[in-house]
């Protein structure tokens, strides 16, 4: 899959917009992160932490658009509450930023919810971005695009 390295070899994302641009077609647009060259102290509760850095997403250089044609699902959590599943496998791209599983309870509960796979039999395939504000999982029977793009 072309760029598929290149989203997962930064260390966090943001996940910028997210629409369907027709019907059955998924788009996602991931921009890199930045971080600020400026140290703050933030009060968590009665714990002071120094020397923090503002991670924010980078308006200025190149991002992502991930790109699925005929999606089955997709499911979009709040990262702060996304919880993994110790009985995950992947295929690729382990903790990454975008990821292929092997097996996952979010397929399990497609397969059990939909009628999907009668139609593409062992065609499925589970995606995964693990982005710094959002979680997204898809299942598609084709393979995204994922692209780069310039500002």
């Amino acid at each position: 899959m072309e760029n598929f390295e290149a989203i997962n070899k930064h260390g966090s994302v943001f996940l910028t917009n997210l629409y369907e641009p027709e019907d059955n077609k998924l788009l996602l647009e991931v921009k890199n992160s930045t971080m600020s060259d400026f140290e703050v102290d933030v009060q968590i509760g009665d714990k002071q932490l120094s020397g923090c850095k503002e991670i924010t997403k980078d308006e200025t250089g190149t991002f992502f658009t991930i790109t699925f044609n005929d999606y089955v699902s997709y499911h979009v959590i709040n990262e702060s509450y996304a919880n993994s599943d110790p009985k995950d496998e992947y295929i690729s791209g382990d903790y990454g930023t975008f990821c292929i599983f092997q097996t996952s309870s979010y397929m399990d509960f497609i397969l059990n919810e939909t009628f999907a796979n009668d139609i593409y039999p062992t065609e499925l395939k589970h995606y995964g971005l693990f982005a710094a504000n959002h979680v997204v999982h898809i299942i598609s029977m084709h393979e995204p695009k994922i692209e780069l793009k310039n500002h």
